[in-house]
């Protein structure tokens, strides 16, 4: 202690600092007791924030990660009246607006679109697609489809594809190969490596292998091709009919979409503006998680608190006694900052390591698979933010001194002869 006084305290508090470690060392189960305050409330709180946070992340990738976060496609005109139609003929007209029927929109300068979304922030993959819907057969019994034409690398990245496959593979897919999702193989009773007839809305037909089989546990989903399949598929061409966007701020989308829909001309649709109540849902897990974090850090520093004004109160008599040796208040003051940081250091380091150890092996237990093939999930979603370990261990520290000092102030102002009695 001597060396390191020497080499870290300034000469004028190394009386101070070896006296609050020999208290330290003397107070033997009580410093142990208060240690263990401290410990526990960091533990606390690390367990409570990375159990809070981590089911909000579960929700977060079980509401988004299968849906892009921008939708890019041609914009939809909106019906008008004929009068206000330019070069209409003047008199009367109906009405009735009645809106035209759906029709075949290309994005023929995809490229150009995509070059111009990767330049902008927070854009993470950018994918051109192809949709529609189709039949899919084997035997005589066909069954509704929507169907996905896209590069497998970046279409894995905007909606995955490969963590969800229970059999085969989605990466390096082949023009003549299809991945389809559990619930239509069960229907069809196909497996991979079979073929496949699929009929497009257009009437274009064609047979396909499967290559993978998908499940996401959330019933029927898509059905996925090649870029160029699915091109020749719908009648494309070298185009497509929209464009996904993938975000790493998801909340951050309507920004994004609307300054897409300044740069191009384009409709950019944001997932916040299509699902609003997957947005809500959100906000409010959001919102729960930081209040309980925050009272759960609040809640952590009062009992600490409580267990080192009990500790410093206990101490009285050995105030009064430094007090009749002439110690000043101002140097009993400082040895208890000192005991209370050496308090706090040593628990809230004991505390984060234990609760990320805790979390860490709580990460390790897993749910039990539903198919064949499938990843399982962890069974605690559990997250490591080291912000809140920091933030748990620096409230830990304040209120440790605080705890510390405020009896021992109380105490260094009353006279040595009452506080020895």
């Amino acid at each position: 202690m001597n060396t390191l006084s020497n080499a870290l305290i300034p000469r004028r508090l190394r009386f101070e600092s070896q006296l609050a470690f020999r208290h330290l060392l003397s107070g033997g189960g009580q410093t142990l007791l208060t240690v263990s305050a401290v410990a526990a409330g960091v533990i606390i709180v690390i367990f409570i924030t990375s159990l809070i946070f981590g089911l909000q992340e579960r929700l977060t990738e079980l509401l988004t990660d299968a849906i892009p976060h921008i939708t890019i496609t041609v914009e939809e005109p909106a019906p008008a009246p004929l009068k206000e139609v330019p070069g209409a003929s003047e008199g009367a007209s109906s009405s009735l607006i009645e809106q035209q029927a759906p029709q075949l929109k290309f994005i023929d300068n995809w490229q150009q679109v995509v070059e111009t979304v990767y330049t902008l922030p927070n854009v993470r993959a950018v994918a051109p697609v192809v949709s529609g819907q189709a039949f899919v057969s084997k035997g005589a019994n066909p069954v509704g489809v929507a169907l996905v034409g896209a590069n497998p690398a970046l279409q894995d990245i905007i909606t995955p594809v490969t963590k969800n496959l229970i059999a085969g593979k989605y990466i390096d897919l082949a023009s003549d190969e299809i991945v389809i999702d559990a619930e239509l193989a069960k229907d069809l009773n196909v497996a991979t490596g079979e073929r496949i007839r699929l009929t497009s809305s257009t009437g274009a037909t064609d047979s396909f292998t499967i290559a993978g089989i998908y499940s996401r546990g959330q019933g029927r989903g898509n059905a996925y091709v090649t870029l160029r399949t699915g091109q020749s598929l719908f009648g494309y061409g070298t185009s497509v009919n929209a464009i996904y966007v993938k975000l790493i701020d998801i909340y951050n989308a309507d920004s994004v979409a609307d300054r897409i829909m300044a740069l191009l001309p384009y409709e950019a649709r944001s997932w916040t503006r299509e699902f609003p109540q997957f947005l809500a849902s959100l906000q409010v897990q959001t919102a729960s998680a930081y209040l309980i974090s925050t009272f759960s850090l609040v809640a952590s520093g009062f009992a600490i608190a409580a267990v080192l004004i009990v500790s410093v109160l206990q101490k009285s008599k050995q105030i009064g006694i430094l007090k009749s040796m002439g110690v000043r208040r101002r140097q009993i003051l400082r040895v208890f900052i000192f005991e209370g940081l050496g308090v706090a250091l040593v628990g809230s380091g004991l505390g984060a390591i234990i609760g990320m150890t805790i979390v860490f092996l709580l990460s390790l237990f897993k749910q039990p698979v539903t198919q064949v093939g499938q990843t399982p999930d962890p069974l605690f979603p559990v997250r490591i933010l080291p912000f809140y370990i920091a933030l748990a261990i620096l409230a830990a520290i304040i209120s440790t001194v605080i705890a510390a000092v405020l009896p021992a102030r109380r105490a260094a102002k009353m006279n040595p002869v009452d506080v020895m009695r």
